[in-house]
């Protein structure tokens, strides 16, 4: 039997002990990582956090939160060059604007509250991927799906999951959400995983199903599992994830990816202080 994957949510300066994120080779791990664009000061330790991670040999999903644009043009376009950071170090990067979060709330909510629903979105996002590779069912998508799912489209995906009894309206409201890219439904690539309970019989599966694909039509089936939700009732839980969406800013003229000699020589730089602290570790060790 294989063993889990190992999933762990990491903010922008968390990566600090290198025993918690020792790697175990024969372990797969998923790092979701993230990060508020907007604050110039943060993008070098940004590059350096995921760079570090990258050592690992982990999968690694950016979330990343644009700033709202009343906070001005200067903190959007850091941010735009941020995100483009995040995904070229990320296997993949699931965005969302704050503008459109704004969405959710009403004008007099709170600060602090406002923040607290905004992250819970993020967390979601986040929830919904690990059940999705913990549900064991009929037809599983384990983290191997996800890793070459990833990998033949790397950049911006989404993923969300919807339930209901009741699919009376257009499939398309129902998934909708105001933090969704625009271009949702015109992915290249499309995992589903369908919950159902007790009373869902095969005729409600199949329209279903027929009104999913009908969706998503442009998008390339890569995986589709269920799973039984053993309870009373007609329900069905959806998750989907789709990669292959369009980066939600454009690249600037004078934009230049990074270094790949510099990224080999920063890589160097610290498996040799990493190789000096273990042997400063040695000569403290008591000798027998």
């Amino acid at each position: 039997m294989d063993t889990p994957a190992k999933i762990y949510h990491v903010n922008q300066g968390d990566l600090r002990s290198d025993k918690q994120f020792s790697p175990n080779p024969l372990q797969d791990y998923l790092y979701f990582f993230r990060f508020i664009g907007g604050n110039p000061s943060e993008t070098e330790g940004l590059i350096e956090n995921l760079r570090a991670l990258k050592d690992k040999k982990p999968l690694v999903i950016g979330i990343f939160r644009f700033p709202f644009r009343f906070e001005g043009k200067k903190r959007l376009q850091t941010a735009a060059i941020q995100y483009l950071r995040v995904k070229e170090l990320c296997d993949a990067v699931i965005y969302f604007q704050s503008d459109a979060l704004m969405e959710l709330i009403d004008d007099e909510t709170p600060l602090h509250e406002a923040n607290s629903t905004f992250d819970a979105i993020e967390e979601e996002a986040i929830h919904s991927l690990t059940q999705l590779l913990e549900n064991s069912g009929d037809i599983n998508i384990d983290f191997h799906d996800i890793e070459a799912f990833i990998r033949k489209n790397k950049g911006a995906l989404f993923l969300h999951t919807v339930e209901g009894d009741s699919f009376d309206i257009p499939l398309k409201y129902l998934i909708s959400a105001p933090y969704l890219p625009e271009d949702f439904i015109d992915g290249k690539q499309l995992i589903i995983n369908i919950g159902y309970t007790r009373g869902v019989n095969m005729e409600m599966f199949r329209q279903l199903n027929l009104r999913l694909h009908d969706l998503f039509s442009k998008a390339e089936p890569f995986k589709i599992g269920s799973y039984f939700i053993d309870e009373p009732g007609e329900r069905f839980k959806i998750t989907l994830v789709v990669n292959g969406i369009e980066d939600p800013v454009d690249v600037p003229d004078n934009y230049k990816e990074l270094s790949k000699y510099k990224e080999l020589y920063f890589k160097w730089q610290r498996l040799i202080e990493k190789g000096k602290r273990r042997l400063q570790l040695l000569k403290n060790e008591p000798r027998q």
